[in-house]
């Protein structure tokens, strides 16, 4: 049996606009089910990331206000790294599956991002590599983004 390899992809949400404003229908929606839910408010300029779960997770994310540069860094230990770059915009999300780094930029000056997780929060799986890791080369096209103080403890990816 051949394994598939799974990759982000990106997707658009379905929505139904009228005077009233937008509705957005978030039950067929790619991924497993999910577990926990993050709501995040950016403002421009902030770095969210490179984040992963020791244990991996599937992860649902979608752009509900304004627009962000996301990265998904591919982990598994078989597979060469490989990197894959989104450019996401309001009514739009990306489905990241197990195995991947994760992290965006918001690029709006208010950006509202939904995240669905097929994990539960746990402290101690959280695990992250530093925004500007020359080994990864991401073009954040940004010098000094804000980052959260956890964010900018990581460290570079270990070479596996």
């Amino acid at each position: 049996m051949i394994n598939k390899i799974l990759t982000p992809r990106k997707f658009k949400i379905k929505q139904f606009k009228d005077q009233r404003g937008v509705l957005f229908e978030l039950n067929r929606l790619p991924g497993n089910k999910f577990k926990n839910e993050i709501l995040t408010f950016s403002k421009k300029n902030v770095l969210r990331g490179i984040h992963y779960k020791k244990n991996y997770e599937n992860k649902l994310v979608i752009v509900l206000k304004g627009k962000i540069l996301d990265f998904c860094i591919q982990l598994k230990r078989k597979l060469p790294i490989k990197i894959f770059k989104f450019n996401l915009k309001k009514g739009e999300g990306l489905f990241i599956p197990k195995g991947f780094a994760h992290g965006y930029l918001c690029k709006g000056n208010e950006n509202i991002i939904l995240y669905k997780l097929s994990t539960r929060y746990n402290k101690k799986l959280e695990k992250g590599i530093i925004w500007n890791d020359e080994t990864l080369k991401l073009n954040w096209k940004i010098k000094k983004p804000i980052l959260s103080k956890r964010d900018k403890k990581f460290k570079k990816l270990l070479i596996r």
